[in-house]
């Protein structure tokens, strides 16, 4: 090959890469937040009325049918076994027992409920995906998680869940809704709200300890371009006129704290769908520009959706001497836990 050849064929590769470059960066820069939802999954097909109660479990034995949507096997797995997996996915293995007990027990209902909910309409309960590591671990996955600490922390989430297993959370005879997330920010949020049903025991109370843990609050910061970028994915019909400075306007929050709506250049956002856009924690946010830097701030607090069991407000009741039923009955009000025959 000339020397000319070799020349442009370099020429080539170095404006090829500039050019994948420039359509990458942008995609890029719309982040992902990597956050582990801490939550239950598809709430908005399961606030249907539904036949919640469980009389069903025995019809299709002791096990979940699940579709892992990393292999797209579905999976038959023994219902202790998958409540083990779940907690492990959940909530950390150092977390009070207390704790751990409430996180197996509203884990179990929500499957549950989906399980009763789909039986008989798909070939399976609901999806997991092992290689993410979302709502359910196998043993392996543990061992690699856990390491030196496996046999301690495996023997103890095993034990959790045998000290609670069947119980379940009721409200007027018929399975709950039993979300959950990391923390909310300081006192967590009405279903309403959030998914729009009005469920009685997914009402806001108080989480008080979830302001003392760590990660309560976080910081965002986003140049000008990409907060243009991030705006235009929800709404094409925003007009940037002005100074920044100026673009965000009035805040209506709910009674819990979370941006319910926010208008920015003249549009109406909702909270949740500003969080999405620009991989916030929470809704639960104030947003300032600097004009120094040329970045707009979103000072954020909690994390997570904020409706029913706050994770760490649970860990912050056991430690201070509630019982796993007392931390339940305190974040899904006016239910029962019933053990299943």
């Amino acid at each position: 090959m000339s020397d000319f050849l070799k020349k442009l064929r370099k020429k080539i590769i170095f404006w090829g890469i500039v050019f994948l470059s420039m359509i990458l960066i942008p995609v890029l820069s719309v982040c992902k937040s990597g956050e582990k939802t801490a939550s239950a999954f598809n709430v908005d097909t399961q606030l249907e009325k539904a036949d919640n109660t469980f009389e069903k479990k025995e019809k299709d034995g002791d096990y979940f049918k699940v579709l892992d949507e990393s292999s797209g096997e579905i999976l038959k797995i023994p219902d202790k076994e998958f409540l083990i997996g779940v907690v492990a996915s959940e909530m950390p293995a150092a977390f009070e027992d207390e704790a751990l007990k409430a996180q197996a027990v509203a884990s179990y209902t929500y499957f549950c409920r989906a399980r009763n909910k789909n039986s008989g309409k798909k070939e399976y309960d609901f999806t997991v995906n092992t290689k993410k590591q979302e709502n359910y671990i196998t043993k392996e996955q543990m061992e690699n998680k856990w390491n030196s600490n496996f046999e301690k922390y495996y023997s103890k989430i095993e034990n959790i869940v045998n000290s609670v297993f069947g119980e379940v959370i009721e409200y007027d005879g018929e399975a709950i809704l039993a979300v959950y997330h990391a923390m909310s920010s300081g006192k967590t949020e009405k279903s309403e709200d959030v998914f729009g049903g009005d469920l009685k025991y997914l009402q806001s109370v108080e989480s008080p300890g979830d302001k003392l843990a760590p990660g309560y609050e976080s910081t965002v910061e986003v140049n000008v371009e990409n907060f243009k970028n991030n705006l235009n994915s929800i709404n094409k019909n925003c007009k940037f006129e002005a100074e920044p400075d100026s673009w965000v306007k009035n805040i209506a929050r709910t009674d819990a704290g979370m941006v319910k709506i926010i208008n920015i250049c003249g549009i109406d956002f909702k909270g949740l769908d500003i969080r999405k856009a620009f991989c916030l924690r929470s809704a639960d946010f104030d947003i300032s520009y600097n004009n120094d830097t040329g970045k707009f701030i979103f000072n954020v607090r909690g994390y997570g959706h904020g409706v029913g069991m706050s994770q760490q407000g649970a860990r912050y009741m056991a430690k201070n001497g509630s019982t796993y039923k007392q931390i339940l009955n305190w974040y899904y009000p006016g239910t029962e836990i019933i053990k299943l025959k």
